[in-house]
Protein backbone atom coordinates (compact mmCIF):
# COMPACT_ATOMS: atom_id res chain seq x y z
CA UNK A 1 0.00 0.00 0.00
CA UNK A 2 1.51 3.32 -0.96
CA UNK A 3 2.35 6.17 1.56
CA UNK A 4 0.79 9.03 1.55
CA UNK A 5 2.85 12.45 2.39
CA UNK A 6 0.81 15.51 2.72
CA UNK A 7 2.08 19.11 3.19
CA UNK A 8 -0.21 21.71 5.16
CA UNK A 9 -0.30 25.01 6.40
CA UNK A 10 -2.82 26.58 8.25
CA UNK A 11 -2.96 30.80 6.57
CA UNK A 12 -2.24 31.08 2.42
CA UNK A 13 -1.94 34.76 3.34
CA UNK A 14 -2.01 37.69 6.94
CA UNK A 15 0.74 38.45 8.94
CA UNK A 16 4.39 37.70 8.68
CA UNK A 17 4.26 35.62 12.06
CA UNK A 18 0.68 34.01 11.27
CA UNK A 19 -0.14 30.46 11.63
CA UNK A 20 1.14 26.76 11.23
CA UNK A 21 2.45 24.27 9.39
CA UNK A 22 2.88 20.41 9.32
CA UNK A 23 3.02 17.60 7.29
CA UNK A 24 0.53 14.76 7.50
CA UNK A 25 1.75 10.95 6.77
CA UNK A 26 -1.26 8.13 5.86
CA UNK A 27 -0.27 4.67 5.65
CA UNK A 28 -3.01 2.42 5.16
CA UNK A 29 -5.65 4.26 5.75
CA UNK A 30 -4.42 5.86 9.08
CA UNK A 31 -3.33 9.19 9.08
CA UNK A 32 -0.32 10.29 11.36
CA UNK A 33 0.26 14.57 11.31
CA UNK A 34 3.82 16.11 12.73
CA UNK A 35 4.95 19.58 13.21
CA UNK A 36 7.37 21.15 14.93
CA UNK A 37 6.43 23.08 18.13
CA UNK A 38 9.01 25.13 20.82
CA UNK A 39 9.00 23.69 24.38
CA UNK A 40 7.64 27.18 25.55
CA UNK A 41 4.56 27.14 23.11
CA UNK A 42 1.48 27.06 25.35
CA UNK A 43 0.10 23.86 23.73
CA UNK A 44 3.18 21.95 24.33
CA UNK A 45 4.69 20.08 27.24
CA UNK A 46 8.52 21.43 27.86
CA UNK A 47 10.71 17.43 26.59
CA UNK A 48 13.79 19.36 27.22
CA UNK A 49 16.41 18.09 25.24
CA UNK A 50 14.24 15.43 23.28
CA UNK A 51 13.06 16.32 19.52
CA UNK A 52 10.09 19.30 19.04
CA UNK A 53 8.51 16.96 16.18
CA UNK A 54 5.05 16.85 18.07
CA UNK A 55 2.38 14.55 16.59
CA UNK A 56 -0.86 14.87 16.01
CA UNK A 57 -1.76 18.05 17.27
CA UNK A 58 -2.96 19.75 13.86
CA UNK A 59 -6.59 19.34 12.22
CA UNK A 60 -6.40 16.80 9.13
CA UNK A 61 -6.26 19.31 6.92
CA UNK A 62 -5.08 23.01 6.95
CA UNK A 63 -6.21 26.23 4.50
CA UNK A 64 -3.71 25.49 1.95
CA UNK A 65 -2.88 21.06 1.52
CA UNK A 66 -1.03 19.10 -1.10
CA UNK A 67 -0.12 15.43 -1.00
CA UNK A 68 2.42 13.23 -2.51
CA UNK A 69 2.34 8.97 -3.30
CA UNK A 70 6.00 7.57 -1.89
CA UNK A 71 7.94 5.27 -3.50
CA UNK A 72 9.80 2.50 -0.80
CA UNK A 73 12.76 4.62 -0.94
CA UNK A 74 11.16 7.72 -0.46
CA UNK A 75 9.29 6.22 2.10
CA UNK A 76 12.29 4.78 4.15
CA UNK A 77 13.73 8.76 3.68
CA UNK A 78 10.73 9.72 5.53
CA UNK A 79 10.51 7.44 8.46
CA UNK A 80 14.58 8.61 8.80
CA UNK A 81 13.68 12.22 9.07
CA UNK A 82 11.06 11.85 11.72
CA UNK A 83 13.36 9.78 13.97
CA UNK A 84 15.93 13.10 14.31
CA UNK A 85 16.13 14.84 17.29
CA UNK A 86 14.96 18.29 15.91
CA UNK A 87 14.71 21.45 17.07
CA UNK A 88 12.43 24.14 16.99
CA UNK A 89 14.08 27.66 16.56
CA UNK A 90 13.71 30.84 14.68
CA UNK A 91 15.57 29.82 11.55
CA UNK A 92 14.32 26.31 11.91
CA UNK A 93 10.21 26.68 12.17
CA UNK A 94 7.49 24.61 11.74
CA UNK A 95 7.24 25.71 7.73
CA UNK A 96 11.08 25.41 7.35
CA UNK A 97 10.66 21.71 8.19
CA UNK A 98 7.85 21.03 6.98
CA UNK A 99 9.09 22.16 3.53
CA UNK A 100 12.55 20.32 4.33
CA UNK A 101 11.47 17.20 4.95
CA UNK A 102 8.96 17.23 1.33
CA UNK A 103 12.36 18.35 -0.63
CA UNK A 104 14.22 15.55 1.38
CA UNK A 105 11.90 12.77 0.72
CA UNK A 106 10.33 13.91 -2.72
CA UNK A 107 13.20 15.97 -3.66
CA UNK A 108 9.97 18.46 -4.15
CA UNK A 109 10.32 22.31 -3.08
CA UNK A 110 7.33 23.45 -1.26
CA UNK A 111 8.85 26.74 -1.13
CA UNK A 112 8.58 28.70 2.31
CA UNK A 113 11.04 31.48 2.08
CA UNK A 114 9.74 34.61 3.42
CA UNK A 115 11.31 38.03 3.43
CA UNK A 116 14.68 38.38 5.60
CA UNK A 117 15.59 34.84 5.30
CA UNK A 118 12.99 33.09 7.56
CA UNK A 119 10.27 30.89 6.17
CA UNK A 120 6.66 31.09 7.62
CA UNK A 121 3.51 29.08 7.62
CA UNK A 122 1.81 31.69 5.18
CA UNK A 123 4.87 31.86 2.59
CA UNK A 124 4.05 27.98 2.29
CA UNK A 125 0.51 28.14 2.20
CA UNK A 126 0.85 30.67 -0.50
CA UNK A 127 3.15 28.32 -2.30
CA UNK A 128 1.32 25.37 -2.11
CA UNK A 129 -2.16 27.39 -3.32
CA UNK A 130 -0.33 27.99 -6.57
CA UNK A 131 1.51 24.72 -7.10
CA UNK A 132 -2.82 23.14 -6.77
CA UNK A 133 -3.77 25.89 -9.05
CA UNK A 134 -1.52 24.48 -11.49
CA UNK A 135 -1.79 20.62 -10.43
CA UNK A 136 -4.62 19.58 -7.72
CA UNK A 137 -4.00 17.00 -5.76
CA UNK A 138 -5.85 15.53 -2.71
CA UNK A 139 -5.06 12.72 -0.47
CA UNK A 140 -7.28 10.17 -2.50
CA UNK A 141 -5.24 11.69 -5.64
CA UNK A 142 -1.65 12.58 -4.90
CA UNK A 143 0.99 13.67 -7.31
CA UNK A 144 2.69 10.49 -8.65
CA UNK A 145 6.83 11.52 -9.20
CA UNK A 146 8.39 10.43 -12.23
CA UNK A 147 11.59 10.16 -10.08
CA UNK A 148 12.27 8.60 -6.39
CA UNK A 149 14.19 10.87 -4.09
CA UNK A 150 16.00 14.62 -4.58
CA UNK A 151 15.50 15.44 -8.40
CA UNK A 152 18.48 17.13 -9.97
CA UNK A 153 17.72 20.78 -11.11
Amino acid sequence: MAIILGIHSNVASGEYTSGHAWISVTEAGITTRYGLWPDAHPKTVDNGVGTDIRKNMEPPTGVANRYYQLTPEQTNTLRNLLLQNVTWTYTNTCASWASEVVYQATGKDVDADDWGGFETPRELGTNIVLLEAKDPTSKTKPKILKNAGLSSW
